[in-house]
Formats: C-alpha cells, structure tokens, sequence
C-alpha cells in the first residue's frame, strides 16, 4: 500500500501504543512496535515496524481459516451476534519513509510504502482469498489517500487490487513498483 502520509490508523487500532516524536509533536499509533523495537521512535528512521491485531468481519474464508486452525465457533466476537468477527492473529505492518534506500530506485521517492505481512503461508492465502480482509485494507487506502494496494503473492509478481480509488485486479510483474512506473504499465495494457 502506498500513501503520501502516515494515514489516520484508526481502522486498525487496539489496545498498545507507540510513539513516534516528530520535532514540534508527538505521533501516538494505535499498536506496538514489533519485536526488539522500543517506544518513542525519532520520525526520521527510514523504517518502522510494528505488530498489531485486527478484528475482521466473518467471512467463509475467516471461518475455515479459523476452524481450521482449531478455534471454536464460541471464540468469535460476539460468539452470537449479528456481526460475528474474528481476530486472526499478529499482522506485521513495516512502514518505508525512505524507500529510497530500502530498494535501489535511481530517484528519491517522495511516498511512503505500508507493507502488511502475515506470520505464515496460511495466513497469507487467507489475506488472498478474505473480501472481509481485503475491503478493511481497501478501507484504509480510501480513507487516507492511498494511491493503491498491492497484494505480495510471495513470488515474483503480485496483484494489483485497488488503484486511485477503484477496485483492481491485475497481474503486475513486481510488488514494488513506483507510482509513474505503475500508471506507465497500466497504460500499456489499455
């Protein structure tokens, strides 16, 4: 997922924080820095990383995900409700302020990538096959500028599922591309 700014992270908060000090204020995050990272963080590393627990709306791919991984049906929240959701474990959320450096592009970015990541295989053909995962990640693009989302495939080439405010599905030849090298691609194929 690409923004131009750190979004509002309200769709995914939950109980830890973390502190990010900018030089006239301080950002507070609605989750934990992942593993070994320590609270607050100077705004100007050039990565972040963070663990977080979500809640999703149940959808058949969650509950046989769920199942299947051994939970009970009385585990849900509410286990009766009309709304049955889940929590389906640590999601892994790095956040590039300077992809420049993470990857060898030959200009400065001036965006920000927010890559998600599973804690296994399982886990990722679930963010695949989810509408309930995907519309909370299409969410969060619409609600804080997002330019698009990207969904890794762990191989060499992912999908494009949203793009400028429209639902996508392509076949892109690299998870990583740059905003002018997407829209290029995407102009090529029309």
């Amino acid at each position: 997922m690409s923004c131009r700014h750190w979004p509002e992270f309200s769709d995914l908060g939950g109980a830890c924080e973390t502190q990010i000090n900018f030089p006239d204020h301080v950002l507070t995050l609605p989750f934990e820095g992942s593993y070994m990272s320590k609270s607050p963080v100077s705004y100007d590393e050039p990565e972040f990383e963070f663990a977080l627990s979500q809640i999703f709306d149940e959808d058949d791919a969650i509950l046989d995900y769920m199942i299947a991984r051994g939970d009970e049906l009385s585990d849900r929240s509410p286990p009766d409700g009309d709304v049955r959701q889940w929590g389906i474990g640590f999601i892994y959320l790095t956040v590039y302020a300077d992809i420049s450096s993470h990857w060898a592009f030959d200009e400065p970015a001036d965006i920000v990538l927010f890559q998600f990541g599973t804690t296994g295989t399982k886990m990722s053909m679930l963010f695949y096959y989810s509408t309930s995962i995907r519309e909370k990640f299409i969410s969060l693009l619409e609600n804080n500028g997002g330019l698009y989302g990207i969904f890794d495939q762990e191989v060499d080439y992912g999908e494009l599922f949203w793009y400028k405010g429209k639902p996508m599905a392509m076949t892109l030849l690299t998870n990583y591309p740059l905003p002018d090298e997407l829209e290029d691609y995407l102009n090529e194929q029309n």
